[in-house]
């Protein structure tokens, strides 16, 4: 079976999503940075019936490293969240240009982890 990773998997939409189409074979990583985010994402994928998901704690850019190489995997990285100033005009003094900096380079990070993280000989992926 494959093994896929979702980088940042809260609230758990798309690797429940990816458990279905897996047919809950295989095995499913669904990481996220913020340990308070665990427990919703936790429940979400018990309450969809996933089976073949191990939900992890850690920091995206360590996968690599870690817990080897995957047949695929999914980034939907941390944004900065001014896309909601329409409706929140409060959003633009929360942030300022370094706020804006460290996202753009911890975006940049996780691509890069991601790439790394995909196992280029693998027969469904790469």
């Amino acid at each position: 079976g494959e093994r896929v990773l979702d980088m940042c998997a809260a609230p758990g939409g798309k690797a429940s999503y990816i458990a279905a189409l897996m047919r809950n074979t295989g095995m499913v990583f669904a990481n996220d940075f913020k340990k308070d985010r665990l427990k919703g994402l936790t429940a979400n994928l018990h309450r969809l019936g996933v089976t073949n998901t191990v939900v992890t704690n850690l920091d995206g850019r360590a996968f690599p490293r870690l817990l080897g190489r995957f047949d695929r995997v999914l980034l939907d990285a941390p944004c900065t969240g001014l896309g909601v100033i329409s409706k929140d005009p409060s959003v633009k003094l929360q942030k300022d240009f370094k706020d804006l900096q460290r996202c753009q380079a911890l975006q940049k990070e996780l691509l890069l982890c991601a790439i790394d993280a995909v196992n280029v000989d693998s027969k469904t992926g790469g």
